[in-house]
């Protein structure tokens, strides 16, 4: 872009626009980043919470479940079983995630891989909706700026696709370089791949049409931003009741599994 605002003379203007870009790409990334602080703060709360209850709380109980010499519920036999195995096996869960984490290191090393796990992504139903709007919204942010500035569309789209993450896409893209190489339109591999939202794809295509497919893709990013906020917000809206209500069976759960083998040993009924 710089390089397009000192050739054409313009360096002042496209240096604000360049600010304009960064501005909105950071926001667009915070607003992500800031909306999944609160549910990976409540899971974290969630699993050690849960761990707490079998590793500390259960364990008390134990020595005078087995002293009773009587059958426990079956609510209590599983928990119980589940607070034997975390003490005797709890460094298998962090084998597990040590495994975890170097699967994900391999998977996302080898082109290959990345591709079936980026096409995996996509065909999540929240998730791949999630990506598909936020490399649209990137994509086509870098694309009008760049037209904007003076840039062709097809060295355009060659610099816009480092902005793209998800190799599925790249290879679409890769597919609409040679498009237009071949003298045919941005929008025709787009729509042929079924990946990219119908709605960009449409705005792209009437942009093509009316000769301001600058303008156009600039209002695509733009909606596309909104929408993502929206998506966010509306998994958020879903996904902090579910988090909760989950943490709350599963404790009371357990609760209720001691309750009920203290009655037993006991014997008392409800």
């Amino acid at each position: 872009m710089i390089r397009a605002g000192e050739a054409g003379g313009s360096l002042e203007e496209v240096l604000g626009r360049l600010i304009d870009y960064l501005e909105s790409s950071l926001e667009l990334r915070s607003t992500v980043l800031t909306a999944l602080i609160y549910p990976v703060i409540l899971v974290t709360m969630s699993i050690m919470s849960i761990l707490l209850l079998l590793t500390f709380v259960v364990p008390q109980f134990m020595q005078m479940f087995e002293s009773a010499g009587k059958e426990l519920p079956l609510p209590t036999q599983i928990v119980v079983g589940a607070a034997e195995w975390l003490q005797n096996y709890w460094w298998l869960l962090l084998v597990i995630f040590i495994l975890s984490v170097y699967l994900m290191k391999f998977l996302t090393a080898s082109p290959v891989r990345k591709r079936a796990l980026d096409q995996y992504i996509l065909r999540l139903p929240l998730a791949g909706e999630i990506v598909r709007q936020l490399e649209t919204a990137n994509l086509c942010r870098t694309l009008g700026t760049l037209l904007v500035n003076g840039v062709s569309l097809l060295a355009a789209l060659i610099i816009a696709k480092g902005t793209v993450g998800n190799l599925c896409l790249v290879e679409i893209l890769d597919e609409a370089e040679i498009n237009l190489r071949n003298g045919k339109g941005l929008s025709k591999a787009l729509v042929d791949s079924g990946q990219f939202p119908k709605l960009a794809v449409q705005m792209i295509r009437m942009g093509e049409e009316s000769g301001k497919l600058e303008e156009m893709l600039l209002k695509v990013s733009e909606t596309f931003d909104k929408e993502l906020r929206i998506t966010i917000q509306r998994m958020l809206a879903l996904m902090d009741p579910i988090l909760i209500l989950g943490l709350g069976v599963v404790i009371a759960g357990i609760i209720i599994s001691i309750l009920m083998a203290i009655l037993s040993v006991n014997d008392l009924a409800f």
